[in-house]
């Protein structure tokens, strides 16, 4: 793996990429909520949740507000167990923080990748039910539906603005079974109420920083792992901004676009990553990556050492598509050289010799 320094070196001054909406959050809520459902027809879920009557419902199980702080804002969800079986369900009810993995956005107890605790929706969530045992789960029944209240609450002596997005998730488990390893493999069904928390009003953008470059090889080739860095305090995207990476030798190794769904969370580290051109040479020395969006382009180099490099060759021998090259053929070239030279020398210094003997 290879890790670098990045520091950024060029920019254009465009619009802003920045424009955070209901609409987006919306569509990713509902992005989420179809993709559970098709996940509950494949492995027979039956749980089911719903939000009691709400005025800040922005779509199905999806909350929008903006918080007066200090105020506790409470919601009701009615959580069932909808199959007509006799198996009773085990439901595990947490809070959770939205991070992105760059491709979505992901709800998480997980949040090593939140560059400010303060975004960490969990810490303004209580959950409390009638229900609940000490491991926080709810069992249902079959047809049996039990009531959850959760309380959102932001203390007068926060300081923090911008927006936070989170979540109550209720987790299934619909199947656990052990490896020939001995690991336990545990499959999960999950419905999450989303909520956006839209505090005071901050526009004011800061760039996103690339950093920690790695290249990675698999079976479809080799790619530039990397991560941006968001120190904004509300959602951004890089839908369909452009990329260009480039070689010591000027040479464009990497070009193309990211797809049309890249959210950035706010506060928050996203993996990213780009496919390198089959054929590519790596070698070491500075690398380029220029990222532009509607609002600016920004440069960014890193460095490839030998040892870097050789690490590279040695753990992907077998997978990489990339042409490795060292600076050991620069040296064998600068050694011919000087030994041509001296030969030369040589060869001048025995020719005179012998004129001089033959006078």
């Amino acid at each position: 793996m290879l890790k670098g320094v990045s520091m950024n070196i060029s920019c254009k001054h465009r619009d802003s990429i920045f424009r955070v909406s209901v609409f987006f959050l919306i569509l990713i809520s509902i992005i989420h909520f179809r993709t559970v459902t098709g996940l509950a027809s494949e492995t027979n879920n039956t749980l089911n949740i719903s939000i009691s009557n709400t005025n800040y419902e922005s779509d199905i199980n999806s909350l929008t507000f903006s918080p007066e702080k200090g105020k506790d804002y409470t919601f009701d969800i009615t959580v069932s167990n909808i199959g007509d079986g006799d198996s009773t369900i085990l439901v595990n009810v947490f809070p959770s923080t939205a991070i992105s993995n760059g491709s979505a956005i992901v709800y998480s107890k997980v949040t090593d990748k939140l560059l400010n605790k303060d975004f960490d929706f969990s810490n303004y969530v209580t959950i409390q039910s009638d229900y609940l045992n000490e491991e926080n789960q709810i069992e249902l029944a079959p047809n049996e539906s039990k009531l959850v209240h959760f309380t959102v609450n932001i203390p007068k002596d926060t300081s923090i603005s911008g927006s936070i997005l989170g979540g109550v998730n209720f987790s299934q488990q619909i199947d656990f079974e052990t490896n020939e390893n001995s690991v336990g493999i545990e499959t999960l069904f999950e419905r999450v109420i989303s909520v956006n928390l839209e505090l005071d009003d901050d526009r004011s953008v800061k760039d996103l920083s690339y950093e920690d470059f790695s290249f990675s090889a698999n079976q479809n080739g080799v790619n530039l792992t990397f991560n941006a860095y968001n120190y904004n305090a509300f959602l951004g995207n890089l839908n369909n901004a452009s990329y260009v990476l480039t070689n010591p030798s000027e040479e464009v190794i990497a070009s193309g676009t990211f797809s049309d769904n890249v959210p950035i969370t706010a506060m928050s580290i996203v993996p990213l990553s780009i496919p390198l051109i089959d054929g590519t040479e790596l070698f070491e020395g500075d690398y380029n990556l220029t990222i532009e969006t509607s609002r600016k382009a920004i440069t960014t180099s890193f460095n490839y050492t030998k040892e870097t490099l050789n690490e590279f060759k040695k753990d992907n021998e077998d997978k990489s598509s990339v042409v490795i090259k060292t600076n050991s053929n620069t040296l064998l070239i600068i050694v011919i050289s000087v030994l041509s030279i001296a030969l030369v020398g040589t060869i001048v210094y025995i020719v005179k010799s012998n004129k001089k003997r033959e006078k």
